[in-house]
């Protein structure tokens, strides 16, 4: 394997993955000694951990690919270690066994004792180690729990510690790095879907459809959901008057109902945007009142979704409903761009930026425009009989 060097920006990690690479054999020989097993095949893998980031849109993105892993896999028990936001999402999915949640953000959660206990006593054949970036801390972390067969990419270094390796082909839309571990695994193409699976519940559906009727949302009048808010930190976002202005002009072409959504955190900052909205332009705030698979279930009733680069954008994904979204400027462009025939992406080129790069090219973003594209995607939808 190849270490490629678009995927590694800064030359003192090229340097380092450099010597990584040289240190192989050294690494390959210390790995094997200290996990005192040897790895099988994915045919003889009874127990499989799912390691990855634990936000929202991460968990989401790695769905996609589960139904093939499970298929591949028919023997083998598959645990996802999450966060437990993610767990809310995996706990219905039919192809977890388990959502293990044990990610904590902000926390050096991989070094506590009780990780390495619950991974040590569930005597896992295999790690699938999904994050592209920075897949050296899950590499380590399969090995400190003895785990003897470890997938992962290479592309940064590392290969030592890795016994199935995988190109990873960088840049990619982020879905489809899992994709082709799975595939690689698996034997197969990278061929299917990358839109993601959530499966909600007919208690799902009653609280989304009881939170619809104490909206007071008509029926008969399309709805657009917005979500405005970002968790993600480096992220700049678009002014909330400017989301406030584009759905305004929407509604100038055709009825329409407007529901701001986000957490229980959010609700002063969408109340207040909710004021700014013209006498024409009625907008709802929900915020905080369905939990995640509940909100899965308000969005597949909705027309579309308005959103920044954020998991609502994902979940409106996998519910099918048109989304137009703001994507974040704060990484790679060919990875956060449109992964679904469903989506459109409105912001201004450019990656990587800091976060005053950010707001200046956030600017060139014309509520006209953000307009234009969610009515043709509304329409769209309308025309597929959505």
């Amino acid at each position: 394997m190849t270490i490629e060097r678009e995927a590694v920006r800064r030359r003192r990690n090229r340097v380092y993955a450099s010597l990584s690479e040289m240190a192989a054999p050294l690494l390959r020989f210390a790995t094997r000694q200290y996990v005192r097993a040897q790895p099988v095949p994915p045919s003889q893998w009874r127990t499989l951990a799912i390691f990855g980031a634990g936000h929202i849109g991460d968990t989401l993105f790695r769905t996609a690919s589960l139904p093939t892993l499970r298929r591949a896999l028919p023997a083998c028990r598959i645990i996802y270690v999450c966060s437990p936001v993610g767990a809310e999402l995996l706990n219905t999915n039919p192809n977890v066994d388990e959502a293990l949640p044990l990610v904590r953000e902000g926390t050096k959660w991989r070094g506590q004792r009780a990780t390495m206990d619950a991974l040590r006593e569930r005597a896992i054949d295999a790690a699938l180690c999904t994050d592209h970036i920075a897949y050296h801390e899950d590499l380590l972390l399969a090995v400190r729990a003895r785990i003897p067969a470890r997938v992962s990419f290479v592309h940064k270094g590392l290969s030592g510690l890795v016994t199935h390796a995988v190109r990873a082909r960088y840049p990619r839309p982020f879905p489809a790095y899992t994709r082709a571990l799975v595939a690689s695994i698996a034997g197969v193409p990278e061929d299917w879907s990358l839109q993601p699976r959530v499966y909600v519940r007919p208690g799902d559906e009653r609280d989304a459809a009881e939170t619809w009727r104490e909206l007071g949302l008509d029926e008969s009048t399309p709805v657009v959901a917005c979500t405005m808010t970002v968790r993600q930190r480096g992220a700049a976002v678009w002014p909330p008057d400017r989301f406030i202005e584009a759905l305004a002009l929407v509604a100038r072409r055709r009825p329409l109902q407007v529901v701001l959504c986000g957490s229980g955190d959010d609700a002063s900052a969408l109340t207040a945007a909710a004021r700014q909205a013209p006498p024409s332009l009625t907008c709802r705030v929900m915020a905080g009142r369905l939990s995640l698979l509940g909100f899965a279930a308000f969005l597949q009733r909705c027309d579309a979704l308005l959103a920044s680069d954020s998991g609502p954008r994902h979940l409106a994904n996998a519910v099918g409903t048109p989304v137009v979204f703001v994507r974040s400027l704060n990484v790679s462009q060919r990875e956060a761009t449109v992964y679904c025939d469903s989506e459109t992406d409105v912001a201004p080129d450019g990656e990587f930026l800091p976060v005053a790069a950010q707001v200046q090219a956030l600017r060139s973003l014309r509520p006209a425009d953000v307009a234009l594209a969610l009515d043709r995607a509304m329409a769209r939808w309308a025309a597929r009989g959505g």
